[in-house]
């Protein structure tokens, strides 16, 4: 059975993760972005409602980090992040035993 995750994103019946636009595979249940594209850049390209720059709270380097679809490019996470953590939002679709 194919469970949908969001918009964007369903697990299929053999674990995998998927685009639900284009069927490409963009991981598996216990990393379901794995193989996502990751792009970083300035945060203040979040739009206009992100104007401060970010040395005015922090000694770290900030970035937006976009995932993206391998096969159609729709965006599938978007977040402001210190540039040297990894992502904070994770998800684990895998059921405990």
């Amino acid at each position: 059975m194919t469970v949908h995750i969001d918009d964007n994103l369903e697990q299929r019946p053999d674990g995998a993760v998927a685009c639900r636009h284009c069927g490409t595979a963009v991981g598996v249940a216990a990393e379901p972005l794995r193989d996502a594209l990751v792009r970083e850049r300035d945060p203040q390209d979040a739009g206009p409602s992100v104007r401060a720059e970010p040395a005015h709270f922090t000694d770290r380097r900030v970035v937006l980090r976009l995932t993206f679809c391998r096969g159609c490019l729709t965006q599938l996470q978007a977040e402001i992040v210190p540039a040297d953590e990894p992502s904070f939002r994770t998800r684990n679709l895998a059921v405990g035993r």
